[in-house]
């Protein structure tokens, strides 16, 4: 047996015969309708995942209580019988693959703005304590309103099972509203329902029994817990794991994470944080409980260690999420040997940053089918007449569009200037924390090319009046560009691709990503590092999770933010924002290829724009 095997060995959750070890996290993607009914995008979505070879797949955040304790925007509901139908539809569509699925019942509490409440009637909770990370203040709620959601989760169970859901997952983690009733920080309640660990577990206990109470003895329950809150005053995990033991009677399998949304680091674990890192903590819970485990944090990182925690009987289930919106067939990839065709999730949290938090849909900066799954099928049909394509640069657009163009049948040849593919990426690789999922990256480009059958040539700068003889279409992926650099300063960019600096302190004119990046190369060299930021703000650029992640990082390693030139000697790098290249012109190719410019070339943008643009034409030639 190899070190993975044991990841694709069944296990039992209560009455389940799981095919294999790997379980689909929840995670909100505001596929559903504005009205919270199961959509043809949710389902298309979910079917691509079941159809990548997970056993199990959590719902994202189901929500029991539409006026006031739904997570933001639009997700699935289940507080009513209306929507069993659309559930149904749902399930029975997992089910033709071969997969379970799970719903997840969830009340957001005080996470939640008085915005996103039905008529404005504002966030509930066990106390008026505004979370710091995200909601208004809310209004502590009375026993018998209480006692009401506990009759809605239960309503909830029930609906779960006559749509034909698998297994139910209560959502108590994260500093929902479950969470909050167990925290000594958000629950400062003098009744029975607050104060002791008794009183403070009672509300999430009573939960628990109503579910257990409605849908029998033999139905399938999980509990999902952060065993620890990482907040001040907060939840340790000495009572988290009190809290496990206390509910161990009624459910059939602990899916265990961290952290609230006031210790987000935990909850989006980032670049420059060690894959598996929350394992200790479902270990933890796997020592004192008899019912099987489900562990989570990055593990397609280290699926390995992951491995290991199973043949030890440390865990038993590996969770995977991000990870599954950058790669719906992560599990066959890698139980075919074809791990570096694997597009790994590099931890930008673009995807709730920079898209959730801003009221879109869930996307994802490396995955441009994610979201329009049947889209990308129909549009991947391989065409009747087979056309020569030449895509100019490897970036991520190149590539995107280079694949897609390929999947369609067609000859396609790919040219990049530099001794390796992958653009902007490899820049980001010059930054230690960030290398070993950039790396991954590029990688996944090269195999991928390799696979899909495109004749790449690296090393080969591209000569407009002879390169594109014999081409039917010819996509321009070059890249966008920068002003020149100030006199007296360094590129950032050129520094990073060059990975060279000479010796000095460091100053770096400019706080985007580019100029955060070249901070970081520095301050790693040990260089002492100052930036001066701009109007923009720190990483203005970037989405405001990752930046505060970003500057933590650099903190740490020393990098000091200033906001006026304190004009020291020593080396300086200037980092202005690069826009779209329109400069050089195409008269020189031959009059009878069609020109396409995809990318920054074409309008600018980061690594979104740039994936999304370079696929999307690709699957149109």
């Amino acid at each position: 047996m190899s070190t993975l095997d044991v990841l694709y060995t069944p296990a039992q959750i209560g009455r389940l015969t799981l095919k294999n070890r790997f379980v689909q996290s929840p995670m909100h993607t505001k596929f559903a309708t504005e009205f919270g009914e199961v959509s043809e995008k949710l389902t298309d979505y979910l079917v691509a995942r079941a159809k990548g070879g997970v056993s199990l797949i959590i719902l994202e955040n189901t929500a029991i209580d539409w006026k006031v304790g739904r997570a933001a925007g639009n997700p699935v509901r289940i507080d009513d019988d209306l929507f069993i139908a659309g559930l149904s539809d749902l399930t029975e569509a997992i089910h033709r693959e071969g997969v379970l699925i799970a719903t997840q019942l969830h009340h957001a509490g005080r996470q939640n703005p008085r915005s996103n409440t039905v008529d404005g009637l504002g966030p509930v909770a066990p106390s008026a304590i505004t979370s710091s990370a995200i909601g208004d203040e809310p209004r502590a709620l009375e026993v018998s309103e209480i006692k009401q959601i506990v009759q809605q989760f239960r309503d909830a169970a029930r609906r779960s099972v006559a749509a034909g859901f698998d297994l139910i997952d209560i959502h108590g983690s994260h500093g929902y509203l479950l969470t909050q009733f167990l925290s000594p920080q958000s629950n400062h309640r003098t009744d029975e329902y607050g104060g002791s660990f008794d009183n403070r577990a009672r509300f999430p206990l009573e939960v628990v029994r109503a579910i257990r109470d409605e849908v029998g003895p033999d139905f399938p329950l999980s509990y999902r817990i952060s065993l620890e809150e990482r907040v001040e005053g907060g939840m340790e995990a000495e009572e988290g794991i009190a809290f496990c033991k206390l509910i161990e009677p009624y459910v059939d399998v602990f899916n265990v994470t961290a952290a609230t949304y006031e210790s987000m680091d935990s909850v989006f674990m980032m670049q420059g944080r060690e894959p598996a890192e929350l394992l200790p903590l479902a270990a933890r819970v796997k020592a004192v409980v008899s019912k099987p485990v489900i562990g989570v944090s990055r593990l397609g990182w280290a699926l390995d260690t992951s491995a290991r925690a199973i043949e030890s009987g440390a865990l038993d289930f590996v969770a995977l999420a991000r990870t599954q919106l950058t790669d719906a067939n992560l599990v066959f990839k890698i139980k075919n040997g074809e791990s570096g065709r694997v597009r790994r999730c590099i931890g930008c949290n673009e995807c709730v940053g920079g898209f959730l938090f801003r009221g879109w849909r869930v996307h994802c900066v490396m995955n441009p089918e994610l979201g329009y799954e049947r889209e990308a099928a129909q549009g991947l049909t391989p065409q009747a007449k087979s056309k020569r394509v030449l895509v100019v640069g490897g970036g991520p657009a190149g590539f995107e569009a280079a694949r897609a163009a390929a999947l369609r049948g067609h000859d396609v040849r790919l040219v990049e200037a530099s001794a390796r593919i992958g653009g902007q990426v490899l820049t980001a690789a010059a930054v230690d924390y960030k290398r070993r999922e950039m790396e991954a990256y590029v990688t996944f480009m090269e195999k991928e090319l390799e696979h899909v059958g495109v004749r790449v040539q690296v090393n080969a700068p591209f000569d407009f009046s002879t390169s594109a003889e014999g081409a039917d279409v010819v996509v321009v992926a070059t890249g966008g560009y920068a002003p020149a650099a100030p006199e007296g300063t360094i590129d950032a960019m050129h520094a990073l691709r060059s990975g060279e600096l000479p010796p000095g302190r460091v100053t770096i004119l400019g706080s985007n990503e580019i100029a955060l990046n070249a901070a970081a190369f520095a301050a790693q060299q040990g260089r002492e590092t100052v930036v001066i930021t701009n109007e923009g703000g720190v990483g203005y650029d970037m989405n405001p999770i990752l930046a505060a992640h970003t500057v933590g990082i650099l903190e740490r390693l020393g990098v000091r933010f200033v906001s006026t030139d304190p004009g020291d000697s020593g080396i300086r790098l200037s980092s202005p924002d690069w826009a779209a290249d329109s400069r050089a012109p195409f008269a020189e190719i031959p009059a009878d290829a069609e020109v396409l410019v995809v990318g920054a070339r074409a309008k600018g943008g980061r690594l979104y724009a740039a994936t999304q643009s370079g696929f999307w034409t690709g699957i149109g030639i």
